[in-house]
């Protein structure tokens, strides 16, 4: 007699096939998976270095905002703190800021006169070479694809204002409100101190701050 050849049947080698077909499929999701979310976890990490580097650089600017008001190309006096900076179109607001750091010694004062704009989507912050009746140089953007950027001020007696045309060219805001929007993300609130303060008081029910 002859002895049967010993192998897998086709209903085997089919079964077989099945199976490595579905682990490999898990495999690929299981790969894919893990990408997608690296790649989720990195977008998310590189949008807040954006608003955190946005937010360091408001309070640094902020904290340090001076009574100093300045001059523009005509001569024509810019208060100490105004909305807008008188120059640039977009621009939310501009003062003038102490603790201007100089690495190469440069000769020139260690104040520094700033604004932050919102132009073509981009929220920017300017910078001039001289206090007075210069142009500004640097345009750093600090946070792209911006739908929106709402401002509002707290006065000395407290009051939220959604403008500030102080009449006395020394006054400085006590804080300042930002609300901004970014294409496709939810709503970024910040609030600053304004100048060498230690706190700003806590917010009643008349002169809360700005929803």
């Amino acid at each position: 007699m002859r002895s049967s050849e010993a192998g897998f049947t086709l209903i085997e080698l089919l079964v077989a096939l099945a199976i490595f077909a579905l682990i490999s499929v898990a495999g690929v999701m299981l790969l894919r998976s893990g990408s997608d979310t690296q790649i989720a976890v990195k977008n998310r990490l590189e949008e807040m270095s954006l608003s955190h580097r946005l937010s360091n650089t408001l309070e640094a600017d902020l904290a340090q905002a001076i009574v100093r008001p300045v001059r523009d190309q005509s001569g024509q006096p810019i208060p100490a703190f105004v909305q807008g900076d008188g120059q640039t179109a977009g621009a939310l607001f501009s003062f003038v800021r102490s603790g201007w750091s100089n690495f190469d010694g440069a000769p020139r004062a260690g104040l520094q006169r700033v604004a932050y704009v919102l132009e073509d989507g981009g929220l920017k912050r300017l910078s001039w070479p001289m206090l007075d009746g210069s142009t500004p140089v640097d345009a750093a953007i600090l946070l792209e694809k911006v739908v929106s950027a709402q401002v509002a001020y707290r006065d000395d007696t407290g009051v939220w204002r959604d403008d500030w045309t102080a009449t006395d060219a020394n006054a400085l805001p006590r804080a300042v409100s930002l609300r901004i929007t970014v294409e496709g993300k939810p709503e970024l609130r910040m609030l600053f101190l304004v100048g060498p303060q230690t706190r700003v008081d806590p917010p009643s029910v008349e002169t809360g701050a700005p929803r």
